[in-house]
């Protein structure tokens, strides 16, 4: 599977993960917290390749472009994880509503033909 899919069959379990989030149950809230953490990755695989520059330079850059990259990863993250939640409570408003409206409804099973379609694709 490439990561492109990979990342995309995360979203697909965020999203169903949000199906059991009830905003109001801090129980519910705290599982999906944690679901979110185990379907969010950041990889630590980070190439740089360098031209032009000294021996010098390019040890220099090697050993600070770690604490750099771990320094915009951890600025970014509050912004990337409150989208997340934006777009999982919308989705969850939306899922609510469809199931009132159609109480028959299997949006976990939608969910997952969507993921096992994407899986086929590849």
């Amino acid at each position: 599977m490439s990561d492109d899919t990979e990342m995309v069959q995360r979203g697909l379990g965020i999203l169903t993960a949000t199906l059991s989030w009830e905003s109001d149950d801090p129980a519910a809230t705290q599982m999906f917290k944690e679901s979110l953490k185990a379907l969010v990755r950041v990889d630590d695989a980070v190439s740089v390749s360098f031209s032009g520059s000294s021996p010098e330079q390019v040890a220099v850059l090697r050993e600070i472009l770690p604490q750099v990259v771990t320094q915009v990863i951890e600025a970014l993250a509050p912004d990337y994880t409150r989208l997340v939640l934006g777009m999982a409570a919308g989705f969850k408003t939306v899922a609510d509503a469809y199931q009132r409206d159609v109480p028959d409804a299997d949006i976990q099973g939608i969910l997952q033909a969507a993921a096992l379609n994407l899986a086929k694709g590849e």
